[in-house]
């Protein structure tokens, strides 16, 4: 048997993109023969990855597995219900579509029929959610709860242990002095950009003017940039804030490396994996109690309900400077960390997989 990944846009930085190369890794060091497909590829991180046209051969062989990754409409959800394949769906949630309305209407679009359709996704053997909070919502789509269950992302340390940081990255935030604050994403409305930049304008003004805000992701959407521009020069933050696009694990790791606070301000999570990063690279992390975070987090971080600017300046001042409470943070941070081990997470794909009656070994040691 084959079994077969298949998304929508597959690209450097995607969270989505980079599950699915760290299952394919499992699958294949189990001895699966495998295959990622995409409808975009175009800025995907694995030569191995295919144009989702290449997966036709395969439409009719009915022991073959597909997993498809939904997190928004995709015209190649048409394979997905024409194949013969047994059938999982990993989903990763999708955006609600008003946070796109005053910025894109073509991602307003996507969205909106990406939850309209969830329901016509679930005739599939098993349906997955990448967090207990997904789950719920497949189960509110119609899926049996029998016929669900819970795949945390995987945390790709071996990409982060094998990359060494660039260096002169890490220094052109570091060498100064500089507090840094950080947010990793790419630059959608849903994650509230504008709230992070209100504040950390707070933070800046009235507690650390030694101090940027460094925010790491794709931007794509020319108005919400506009916005974010505009409202950083209102503020008098522009010169302090800094949007770096996405990055590479190189320079990644240099931000994160160089990084005094995490701050999360998003509306609407599935999971959020730079949750994670951050936590594996001791970073305490600041973050808004919406979505799946809560969840994400667990007994890590610290988390906020209202948007109080000066008492999250404050707050922000604390878990910076107040060394017992940041290593608190960070002692909980690790142990959290440890729940999303790799080991633990290739039980729950093998157990998944076990679902539908696909065996896996039992035991890799967590590689």
């Amino acid at each position: 048997m084959r079994i077969h990944q298949m998304g929508s846009v597959l690209s450097v930085g995607d969270a989505v993109t980079n599950h699915i190369v760290e299952i394919d890794r499992r699958l294949r060091a189990w001895g699966f023969n495998t295959a990622i497909y995409g409808a975009d590829i175009t800025a995907a991180p694995v030569a191995a990855i295919r144009p989702d046209s290449d997966y036709m051969p395969f439409l009719e062989d009915t022991d073959d597995l597909l997993i498809y990754h939904y997190s928004a409409y995709c015209e190649n959800q048409a394979l997905f219900h024409c194949s013969r394949n047994r059938k999982m769906l990993l989903y990763h949630n999708v955006t609600p579509p008003d946070y796109f309305r005053p910025y894109d209407p073509v991602y307003e679009t996507l969205c909106r029929r990406g939850r309209e359709q969830l329901g016509g996704m679930l005739a599939c053997e098993l349906a997955v959610g990448a967090s207990e909070y997904n789950r719920r919502e497949l189960v509110a789509a119609g899926c049996s709860a029998q016929k669900t269950a819970v795949l945390p992302y995987f945390l790709g340390e071996d990409d982060f242990q094998r990359s060494s940081r660039n260096e002169v990255y890490f220094w052109k935030f570091k060498a100064s002095g500089v507090t840094n604050i950080l947010f990793v994403g790419k630059v959608a409305p849903n994650k509230a950009f504008e709230d992070l930049i209100k504040i950390f304008s707070a933070y800046h003004h009235y507690v650390n003017p030694a101090s940027q805000l460094i925010l790491v992701g794709a931007r794509f959407l020319p108005r919400y940039d506009r916005f974010l521009d505009d409202l950083a020069v209102r503020l008098g933050v522009s010169d302090a804030v800094v949007f770096t696009d996405r990055l590479r694990v190189r320079e990644l790791r240099a931000i994160y490396e160089a990084a005094d606070l995490f701050l999360c301000a998003s509306r609407h999570e599935g999971f959020c994996v730079p949750l994670m990063e951050a936590m594996y690279f001791h970073v305490p992390i600041l973050a808004r109690a919406e979505a799946a975070v809560p969840e994400t987090l667990g007994a890590a971080g610290v988390l906020f309900h209202a948007l109080d600017y000066p008492s999250l300046a404050e707050l922000m001042d604390i878990l910076i400077r107040e060394r017992a409470v940041r290593q608190r943070i960070i002692l909980a941070q690790d142990a959290r960390l440890a729940e999303f081990a790799p080991a633990r997470v290739e039980a729950q794909l093998r157990a998944v997989l076990g679902m539908i009656g696909v065996a896996a070994p039992a035991d890799t040691g967590g590689k």
